[in-house]
């Protein structure tokens, strides 16, 4: 079980991705904020995190293809979608590890980051 990690959280919605940072910190994990599929990469570079939470709808690419990019440097990354819209009937398709129905709630986003190794 992940008990304190790198978590690199991408939304499109300044509010949810202060929420997101405030709540995983309080957790214990280290965390970094991104507004695009761009900010995406060149963070997954730097940062080097455990867990990549992203937002389907991203403003310059979609979060699925952010996703992928991830795992195309960084295999071991974990990737957890996070959006209104309904996931495929199996997220592997996308490349994810989860997917989190995105609510104002984070308790189950926050379980999901947990039981992920």
């Amino acid at each position: 079980m992940l008990e304190v990690g790198r978590i690199l959280v991408a939304d499109s919605e300044p509010h949810i991705r202060l929420l997101c940072r405030e709540e995983l910190q309080d957790d214990g994990h280290e965390v970094q904020v991104a507004g695009t599929g761009g900010d995406v990469v060149r963070l997954t570079d730097s940062f080097h995190p455990d867990v990549v939470i992203l937002e389907v709808l991203l403003p310059d690419m979609s979060g699925v293809e952010a996703g992928r990019m991830v795992k195309g440097t960084r295999r071991e990354t974990r990737i957890i979608f996070y959006s209104h819209g309904l996931p495929p009937r199996d997220v592997t398709i996308w490349g994810a590890d989860a997917y989190v129905f995105k609510s104002p709630d984070l308790d189950r986003l926050k379980e999901v980051v947990r039981s992920l190794a």
